[in-house]
């Protein structure tokens, strides 16, 4: 691939902005740099980090910069980087000819013949003496053990990063510390039997880099990969040499506290995937049982306890979990009353400046509650949510005056003692990976029944299980409590889209009207088109005119769009003509011509200029200055050759002392 060389990158921009590349790139502040044959990506660091993009195509450059420069030609950070591009091509040229020069004039192999051996031998000595990092190879390659322990090496691994660390202690986007030379002498361990060795050294890596991870801005993902890399390492180094159960039994503990232990979610499922990776006999994987039995509490796994937990809750329906729900013992809980002290006040009795926790259908709210579960994260600064967070001081006082329907189907994460202070381990997120781990566990071992008293115990601590659980008992025909389940886990969680098309499954043929009032639910909760055109099709003429109706109102109220998109959808191209109008929308203006447009393009095109007009001058900057030009290409073909002209020439007599939208126009063809 050819990269411009300085004089044609010279060209590109003004003699200011050429300088001032030349600067920042001598000043070192391209922060990252990727390229990949044609296509070029970094980071500079100006007034602020900007993102580069950098396409070249036979002849041609595009090139974009988040900055807000608004001149000719290219600006400095792009400068920067096709001379960084440059440079890196040149010198790679340069190592290639010398490779070749020195491997065409030097024959090393003979020039080791010809060397007595008490001289190589000196030789040797000198190197080994010089380089630490030579002295161990060496020590491997000869098959010996190096006597360090993995504290030695986690020494050696937090030695690179307090060298990498920047201000305030902190390893900066995109500083990767390479770990090559502990991967290299672990292999060379591992080829040599000293396996003891090479999974000191892999456990030493993982370890370290996961109690540096508070301190590293690891948006690329480096460290994560490399954790992730010597974990697995660790893994196959102990499968690879065919061992017992016996003597897998350490490993196994040990991957399985230090899957209980992970602060990160990423780090326990990489030690849950070492696990499985050796976890290869019935042995193997009732001994992981056996420790995650210790971890799980309010879990009883005895073949009578399912009996017992589906008895009650079959009385339990969705009318009557209220009555349930203020029957039932209460839970400990900070800033809740002791059992002696719950509180039986009346509805009547209560107070404004008193929070009840049965003023919640399902419980405590819950990180996951308010991301919908698109987050698989722990909120690491201040750990789990409060109530407190979100009411602030419009409650005195939080009681807890009855248990949830939650609370019996949930279970606990007991944490060792070596870290039991970490509020993580008993996060929702935390024992999701545990319970999912015991599923896991008990599928390998053909557990069938223990697997659904596991799945009835649990089933309420997240909707995976829920919706896990209730397929389970549908393909054991029994749907009945499969509904139950399901019913339970839509009044339970926020994000439901799937345990609704479940129980849409299970009403379909039962009770039309629940199963219509689903699909209604799916639509304008979940925005579930699918669920639109089904409850269309299961609806009379007139009962389908009445519910539309009730969708165009409340869809008219809290969100045109999807009104937009319903009228677009059943070809009511009028009102989403009406609808566009009304909204002065930009982006949606666009999204939709085809076919709103076809009502009337003309009209349409005078409503598209009216919003472009303020959008032209509302910003400066080359995206900027694409994105009018995107959407000028849209409105291309709405009216005449001349009429799109005249407003083109608008455009250019406005905006005339922007030379970079002139510019870019005229890139675009206009």
């Amino acid at each position: 691939m050819e990269y411009p060389a300085r004089s044609e990158i010279r060209s590109l921009c003004t003699e200011q902005s050429f300088e001032r590349g030349v600067k920042y790139y001598e000043q070192d502040r391209i922060q990252k740099l990727e390229v990949e044959g044609g296509d070029i990506t970094a980071i500079v660091r100006g007034s602020r980090d900007y993102d580069i993009s950098i396409d070249i195509d036979d002849d041609t450059i595009r090139t974009v910069c988040s900055c807000p420069y608004d001149y000719a030609g290219d600006c400095k950070h792009i400068v920067a980087v096709l001379l960084a591009v440059e440079d890196r091509s040149s010198e790679s040229t340069a190592e290639t000819a010398d490779s070749s020069d020195s491997s065409e004039t030097v024959d090393v192999e003979a020039l080791i013949d010809r060397t007595p051996d008490d001289e190589l031998r000196t030789f040797l000595l000198d190197i080994i003496a010089d380089n630490r990092d030579i002295r161990e190879r060496f020590v491997a390659f000869a098959g010996e053990e190096p006597g360090k322990t993995v504290y030695d090496y986690k020494q050696e691994i937090d030695r690179l990063f307090e060298d990498a660390a920047g201000r305030g202690g902190m390893i900066e986007y995109d500083t990767r510390i390479g770990f090559s030379q502990y991967h290299d002498l672990a292999e060379m361990h591992r080829g040599r039997g000293n396996i003891g060795t090479a999974t000191d050294i892999y456990r030493a890596l993982a370890e370290a880099i996961r109690e540096n991870m508070n301190r590293i801005d690891d948006s690329s993902g480096h460290y994560g990969r490399e954790l992730s890399r010597a974990i697995e390492e660790y893994a196959e180094t102990i499968t690879e040499q065919g061992y017992g159960h016996p003597e897998k039994r350490p490993h196994i503990e040990y991957l399985f506290g230090e899957f209980i232990d992970a602060d990160y979610g990423f780090a326990s499922e990489d030690y849950a995937e070492a696990l499985r990776t050796i976890c290869t006999t019935r042995a193997d994987l009732e001994y992981w049982l056996e420790l995650l039995d210790a971890h799980v509490s309010g879990v009883d796994l005895e073949p009578e306890a399912l009996k017992a937990s589906v008895g009650s809750s079959t009385e339990t329906t969705q009318d009557d979990v209220q009555e349930d729900i203020s029957s039932s013992e209460p839970t400990d809980g900070s800033n809740a009353q002791s059992e002696d002290e719950t509180d039986t006040t009346g509805e009547n009795g209560r107070t404004d400046n008193v929070l009840y926790t049965s003023d919640f259908a399902t419980g405590p709210l819950s990180t996951d509650e308010f991301t919908g579960g698109t987050l698989d994260v722990e909120h690491l600064a201040v750990g789990p949510l409060e109530i407190g967070y979100f009411v602030g001081d419009a409650f005195d006082e939080l009681r807890v005056d009855a248990p949830t329907t939650v609370e019996r189907h949930t279970a606990g994460i007991e944490s060792p003692e070596s870290s039991a202070s970490k509020s993580d381990l008993a996060s929702k997120f935390q024992k999701r990976r545990v319970l999912s781990t015991y599923v896991y566990v008990l599928e390998e071992l053909g557990e069938e029944d223990v697997l659904d008293t596991l799945y009835e115990e649990i089933y309420l601590e997240d909707k995976r299980f829920c919706k896990a659980y209730a397929e389970r008992l549908i393909e054991q025909d029994d749907e009945e409590r499969a509904l139950e389940v399901v019913e339970h886990g839509i009044d339970t969680f926020r994000s439901t889209t799937d345990l609704r098309w479940l129980a849409v499954d299970l009403y379909r043929n039962r009770e039309p009207d629940k199963y219509k009032a689903l699909l209604k639910q799916l639509f304008l909760d979940h925005s579930e088109w699918d669920a639109y055109d089904e409850l269309k099709e299961a609806c009379t003429g007139r009962e389908w005119a009445s519910i539309y109706g009730e969708f165009e109102r409340k869809l008219d109220q809290r969100d045109r769009q999807r009104l937009i998109s319903m009228y677009v959808h059943e070809m009511d191209l009028e009102k989403a003509f009406f609808e566009l109008k009304e909204a002065e929308n930009l982006p949606w203006i666009r999204r939709y011509q085809d076919p709103v447009a076809t009502v009337d393009p003309i009209e349409y095109f005078e409503m598209y200029r009216e919003q472009l007009i303020p959008f032209a001058a509302g910003d400066t900057g080359r995206r900027h200055y694409r994105e009018i030009a995107d959407h000028l290409e849209s409105m291309q073909e709405l009216v005449s050759d001349a009429q799109f002209e005249e407003f083109v020439e608008f455009l250019k007599e406005e905006h005339s002392n922007r030379p970079a939208f002139l510019d870019e126009l005229e890139k675009a063809g206009f």
